[in-house]
């Protein structure tokens, strides 16, 4: 059963993906500031602080302490794993990025511009060799090319299907994304880099 979220503070913060994540490693299970640090590059400060927001809003416990040599480690697990928010709850600027998938745009955007600094620059609009409306950078690089990173950036201004090939193309997305999300696990256990991922479809408006 999801746990309902009631408390304004909780429902901000499950709402913002860049706080949402640090709770992610206490969802596993028992976990201390330190993991929480290393697993998400933060510094103890910046950790501390999630976790100081996260027990005042009650999405964290105490889960009992590590004994070790010097200090004792405090351990802390989230309340639940699946948590339902009335929108009521939500502040509407966290509403609106969070659907706007702003954090993640701006993430995204960050990496590109780490690859390429002058990438974004220009806009271009364009029919590709499908015949569809395209937008992106004034140059297209090779994407596929072995020294150009694993990027994409690809908004069409519509495909034309069938309801039955709109369906098929729905699964087809989605399995291949659980399809690498199933190595996720085992890849971050092995430090391997973190990728982002936008999935969309939806029938256009007429």
């Amino acid at each position: 059963m999801a746990l309902w979220v009631e408390n304004p503070l909780a429902a901000r913060l499950l709402a913002d993906p860049g706080m949402a994540v640090a709770l992610k490693p206490f969802m596993k299970g028992p976990t201390s500031v330190k993991d929480l640090a290393l697993a998400q590059g933060l510094s103890l400060q910046q950790a501390h602080y999630r976790v100081g927001l996260f027990l005042r809003a009650g999405l964290l416990v105490p889960a009992g302490i590590l004994r070790r040599r010097g200090r004792p480690v405090r351990l802390y697990r989230a309340v639940d794993t699946d948590f339902r928010i009335p929108r009521e709850r939500v502040p509407e600027r966290v509403l609106r990025a969070l659907e706007g998938a702003r954090s993640w745009q701006e993430e995204w955007a960050r990496a590109l511009e780490a690859h390429d600094p002058g990438y974004g620059a220009v806009l271009r609009v364009f029919l590709n060799e499908e015949g569809l409306l395209e937008f992106g950078g004034e140059a297209e690089p090779d994407l596929l090319a072995e020294d150009f990173p694993p990027l994409v950036n690809l908004w069409s201004a519509g495909l034309y299907l069938s309801r039955e090939e709109a369906k098929t193309f729905q699964r087809e997305l989605l399995a291949l994304y659980h399809r690498y999300a199933a190595l996720s696990p085992a890849r971050q256990a092995e430090g391997q880099a973190r990728y982002l991922v936008h999935l969309g479809l939806a029938p256009a408006p007429k």
